[in-house]
This record gives structure tokens, C-alpha cells and sequence, in this order.
């Protein structure tokens, strides 16, 4: 398993750089929308109790919850966002939806800045598992009397798992088969390496081939700009083709890392269990634990806890 400090520098890199648009579909690093319905329903259900909640979303990333948070409630509601990669917590400021602005937060889940029962509203889509069982505990710590929470976590041996899975498996492919040293090999006028590159060429192809989860279609693509590339090299500055070649293989290995941790972030019904006990010992009633399948599919995509402050309901 990656260390901490590596999954933050990834992570970091990622929303940096952007990271996925929040509409994305299930291909690659987020699931985008389709758990939208059930964000929908979460806070049209509370509008009832309150209009201006304060909200948390534990391991935020780009704000796609706090954004649908903040379309539902008044404009005086609290919406802030937590995550331990710093470009994701402070891209939230610059989002701004009909409702309520957002706030970021540069924190771990597993150890939250937060004072007991701090907040109405406690939500995560898959982040929070990410900072391990702890940050369970700590989900139902700072929710407040009459609060709500509802976690969408990672489903080991789900869908999103499985593409997830796969996604690392063709990465690891191409890092194995040394696609960029090869070629920049080809640069540096090595007289054998052109045949090398047809070879780890051979190796890659099949792989595009079968289901189209994303990386395969990234391969795709991939290597046909090598291929360009190298077939039209004296076009090119080869300061420029390595340079070129250098930030893809970081980019490549960034990719892999990000898929390896949300296979290793992913809960079994082992491990769900266990975040059961940690709400419920930080003072939350589970109300809902349950697998939940994204539409058209047949494997449960994650799991779905709602829960409530054990104190004081409404």
C-alpha cells in the first residue's frame, strides 16, 4: 500500500491540474453524476428541518456535492469543503453556484479541525475511506443533534472498483514495457531502439482491446502520438520530444497511483461493518447501509450510509 504522503503528492498533482470535470461519467477518476439523484433526494429531505444548514463534505475533491449542496439550501447556508490535497479545498472558492458560496478546508478526514457537533450536515462521495476508519468516527463526531449524514463509500469488488482495477492493470502495462524510456531512446539516436519500440508497440496493442474503460482508450491514443512522434522526429526540437515524453511518464505513473488508491480504498462488508461501529460509538444511529447499482449496471457500485446524530433528534 502507497504511503500517505504519496497519495497526497498525486492527489495534489491532480487537482492542480483541474482534475475531472464534475459531469464525467464512470470512466476513470470519478463516477461523476450518477449519484446525483441521491444527493437530490438527501437534501430536498432535509429542507423540512432547516434552510440553512451548515454543510461539511469530507474529502471534497472539486466540490461536485458541495455544489448540488448549495443549490438546495439558502443562500445563508454554510457549505465548506474538506480535503487533505490543498488545490482541491482551495478550487472551491472560485465555484459558485444559484444558492450558497463554498468554502475549502486543507485538512485530513482522520483528524478533523472541528469542535463536537459542528455541523448540521455531514456528507462524503468516495473520499472519506480514503482516510481510513478513523474518519468514520470523526464523520459522527462533529455532526450536530437533529444533524444528518449520508457517505457514499468505494464497493470492494463493485463496478467502480473493478474499472478502477483494470484501469491500474493496463497503466502498470505500459510503466512495465518502458514506453517512454524506449522512445526517447529513439532520440538519443540509440541504433537499436527503434526495433525495441516496434516490440513494446506489439506487447501494448492488444491490450486497447475488449470493455473500453478509460485507460484503454488513453493506450489508444498514446500510442499513436508516440508513433507520430518517433516516425516524424526530425520535425521536432528533441529537447521539446523528450520534455514531452518525461511529463507523460509522470503523468502516466500519477494516473496508476490514483487508480491503485481507490482499489485499496474500496470497503468489503468487513470493512463497512467497521465504519458502522465508528458512527455509531461517535453518537450516530445508521438509518440506511446499504449497496446501491448505478443504472444499467449489475454490480453494486458503492455503499450508501445515512445516519443521524443519537442525541437530541428532531
Amino acid at each position: 500500500m502507497m504511503s500517505v504522503v504519496r497519495q497526497l503528492n498525486y492527489w495534489d498533482a491532480y487537482w492542480r491540474a483541474g482534475g475531472v470535470e464534475r459531469g464525467s461519467a464512470v470512466t476513470g477518476d470519478a463516477p461523476g453524476d450518477k449519484f446525483d439523484s441521491y444527493w437530490r433526494d438527501f437534501f430536498s429531505s432535509l429542507l423540512e428541518e432547516t434552510q440553512a444548514p451548515k454543510v461539511v463534505d469530507l474529502a471534497c475533491g472539486a466540490g461536485a456535492v458541495m455544489s448540488r449542496a448549495a443549490q438546495s439550501f439558502e443562500p445563508e447556508a454554510i457549505c465548506l469543503g474538506l480535503d487533505y490535497a490543498f488545490h482541491a479545498a482551495a478550487s472551491l472558492t472560485s465555484v459558485r453556484r444559484e444558492g450558497s458560496a463554498l468554502f475549502g478546508v486543507a485538512a485530513s478526514a482522520n483528524r478533523l479541525p472541528f469542535p463536537d457537533q459542528s455541523f448540521d450536515v455531514v456528507v462524503s462521495q468516495f473520499g472519506l475511506e480514503y482516510a481510513g476508519l478513523e474518519a468514520f468516527g470523526e464523520a459522527g463526531r462533529i455532526l450536530a443533534p437533529g444533524g444528518a449524514g449520508q457517505l457514499i463509500i468505494h464497493y470492494k469488488g463493485g463496478g467502480i472498483e473493478q474499472e478502477c482495477a483494470e484501469n491500474a492493470s493496463v497503466l502498470n502495462e505500459i510503466l512495465d514495457a518502458r514506453l517512454f524510456e524506449t522512445a526517447e531512446d529513439v532520440f538519443s539516436g540509440d541504433p537499436s531502439a527503434p526495433q525495441k519500440l516496434k516490440g513494446v508497440f506489439n506487447s501494448l496493442t492488444p491490450l486497447s482491446g475488449g470493455a473500453p474503460v478509460a485507460a484503454k482508450m488513453l493506450l489508444s491514443r498514446l500510442l499513436q502520438d508516440v508513433s507520430r512522434l518517433v516516425t516524424r522526429r526530425k520535425a521536432y526540437e528533441p529537447s521539446d520530444a523528450l520534455g514531452w515524453l518525461t511529463a507523460m511518464r509522470d503523468e502516466i505513473s500519477a494516473y496508476h497511483a490514483r487508480m491503485r488508491a481507490m482499489t485499496e480504498a474500496a470497503l468489503n462488508t468487513e470493512d463497512i461493518d467497521k465504519a458502522r461501529i465508528r458512527l455509531t460509538e461517535s453518537g450516530a444511529v445508521i438509518e440506511v447501509c446499504e449497496a446501491v447499482t448505478i443504472t444499467g449496471k449489475t454490480a453494486p457500485a458503492a455503499w450508501r450510509i445515512v445516519f443521524r446524530n443519537a442525541h437530541n433528534q428532531k
